[in-house]
């Protein structure tokens, strides 16, 4: 099979990366928080926003991305993973700001309230609302220097670099007096594009050096980050203000250190230095998984652009604030009352929690930001009812600005009020996401396409059912993957395009060029065919080819090269009918 795409070197990727990393129940505890008791349990977890009166859940700050590929025309025979489809990502797009208490006079303030859980008989629901003092005026107004690090590796090519330059534009037009800007760059090579300059008066020299990004080789990130973070160190005796790194790509690194625990800790130490990292991504190749992994450290957060145009509206409504960092180390423990424990935390990576038994749950949050809109932290209490007063929970963080630690604690009560209506919403929020989480895996990890279908048109039904305000794109989103489920369902039994998906390895071939026994070969939802050649003068070159997919055939585009596909077990057979060329692949799982 001869190939005409232009090769180059990359690493490639699984499809089955997890996006929502799980809480880890180690040592990671907060600034001068005690250590836990043995009947506690820790939760290291990511970034909360915060509104001029409210905080809310951060890190992944939508859910922009999994939107994107699951209406994609790609994956139009398939249900996509779940692999950018977070709790707290989704919560973060709707404006769930719970009913005040009042007399708050402190950075964070714990303001409480709970319903009886619509799902089952012997649960609560809790929203963890956070009420402020601040004046977020003040935290906006403060000059900042800014360094944005940019991919310009050959996958952002086309529309992905030019919605990062969207986005550039649109922060130069942004920065205010006293504020400064300065530009890396990453491909093959890793320099300085633009050094940090004010950027008042300097506006033009600055347009002219985004539009003046090239594209150029491979994703050296690691290289990027650190070129990227030293000159935002060299920059902190500068800055008049606060100080943060900018990170736009696509998230598929290729040279050097790829692992995301070698990108936390570059972020984390970044953090610690005093510059934080909000990462922007782009294109349709982008890792949500890596993306969100990197960004739930200290001092991380993270946007994706879905389309052209979008990067004016992010920048427009969220610039101020994503860079407005406002604590760090906060710790949230939940306490039960007799007789109850935390069943699941929502809002924060990760919603299990296995079995918290009837100790205290502390939750460790790395920062928190400022926003425009309010999420929120819940948690569902499970045991039998008959108290009034169903937990304490208390809240200690660390002011960014002045050090200061504080505290505050409230009591989670029945509501004798009536329930909060985003309370409820908020509930049917996370009963979306879990229910469309069991039915992804469902399918992806059992082949059930009928017990997803029946998931989904369950929770398409109770979304139908209520009346809360901006749910349209919830009824969309919903709707159209009930759709493909239903569909797929139909086509049970049968070989379907989604079930060539994955990374396979060639262990036999008739009448192709260019391919050898060994080669691994990816196909993707992007209409993506891969192939990294594992033997000879190019072994670890990797040929791009686009393909076109139906029931029955696969076409590998810009060829006329037209396969029959059938996957038996781990074998997957591409047979052409008209003159036999045939390559059979075994799944590769290593």
């Amino acid at each position: 099979m001869k190939f005409s795409a232009t090769s180059r070197r990359a690493l490639m990727l699984s499809a089955c990366l997890s996006l929502a990393a799980p809480m880890s129940f180690g040592p990671a505890f907060a600034q001068d928080a005690a250590p836990p008791e043995d009947d506690e349990i820790y939760v290291d977890s990511q970034t909360v926003i915060v509104t001029a009166t409210r905080a809310t859940p951060g890190g992944a700050q939508d859910v922009k991305h999994f939107r994107s590929i699951a209406l994609d025309e790609f994956s139009e025979d398939g249900l996509p993973r779940a692999s950018s489809f977070t709790v707290e990502g989704l919560l973060s797009e709707h404006d769930l700001i719970l009913p005040s208490k009042g007399g708050c006079e402190q950075l964070f303030c714990v303001s409480t309230h709970a319903m009886p859980a619509s799902r089952t008989d012997d649960e609560h629901f809790v929203g963890i609302g956070f009420e402020s003092g601040i004046d977020a005026e003040a935290y906006r107004a403060e000059p900042l220097s800014l360094i944005a690090v940019v991919d310009r590796s050959g996958s952002m090519g086309g529309e992905p670099i030019t919605r990062v330059k969207e986005g550039l534009h649109a922060i130069v037009d942004q920065m205010r007096e006293g504020d400064r800007l300065g530009i890396v760059i990453y491909g093959s090579s890793t320099v300085v594009h633009q050094d940090v300059i004010d950027v008042e008066n300097n506006k033009a020299a600055l347009h002219a050096a985004i539009d003046g990004i090239a594209i150029n080789g491979s994703t050296y990130m690691e290289a990027g980050m650190k070129l990227g973070f030293a000159t935002a160190f060299e920059e902190l005796e500068h800055s008049r203000g606060k100080t943060r790194l900018m990170l736009f790509t696509d998230e598929n690194p290729n040279v050097g250190d790829t692992s995301a625990e070698g990108f936390m800790g570059q972020a984390i130490d970044g953090s610690r230095k005093g510059v934080g990292m909000t990462t922007i991504g782009v294109g349709a190749h982008f890792d949500g998984a890596l993306a969100t992994k990197v960004s739930s450290v200290r001092g991380g957060n993270l946007f994706f652009v879905p389309e052209e145009g979008a990067a004016n509206e992010l920048f427009a409504t969220e610039f101020e604030n994503m860079v407005g960092e406002v604590a760090q180390d906060l710790v949230i423990s939940i306490d039960p009352a007799d007789g109850l424990k935390v069943g699941a935390i929502y809002g924060v990576p990760g919603e299990l929690i296995a079995d918290a038994g009837s100790g205290t749950v502390t939750v460790t949050i790395g920062s928190a930001f400022l926003s425009s809109k309010g999420g929120g932290i819940f948690a569902t209490l499970e045991g039998e009812g008959g108290v009034s007063e169903l937990a304490e929970i208390s809240v200690a963080y660390t002011d960014a600005v002045s050090q200061k630690r504080e505290a505050d604690a409230d009591t989670v009560l029945v509501s004798s009020e009536g329930i909060p209506a985003n309370l409820a919403k908020a509930e049917l929020l996370v009963d979306q996401y879990v229910t469309t989480t069991r039915a992804l895996a469902r399918f992806h990890d059992k082949g059930d396409a009928k017990g997803a279908s029946k998931l989904l048109a369950g929770l398409s039904k109770r979304i139908a059912a209520s009346d809360f305000e901006g749910m349209e794109s919830e009824v969309e989103l919903v709707d159209g993957l009930a759709a493909k489920a239903t569909k797929l369902a139909h086509l049970a039994g049968r070989t379907l395009p989604s079930d060539l998906y994955g990374d396979w390895k060639v262990v036999r071939h008739r009448g192709v060029e260019d391919i050898s026994r060994g080669d691994l070969i990816e196909i993707n939802d992007y209409g993506e065919f891969i192939t990294e050649r594992t033997r000879g003068r190019d072994k670890g070159e990797e040929i791009y080819q686009e393909f076109a997919i139906n029931e029955r055939q696969l076409h590998i585009e810009d060829t006329g090269l037209v396969f029959d596909y059938r996957v038996r077990g781990d074998r997957l057979t591409l047979r052409n009918r008209l003159d036999g060329t045939e390559i059979v692949m075994r799944r590769d799982t290593t």
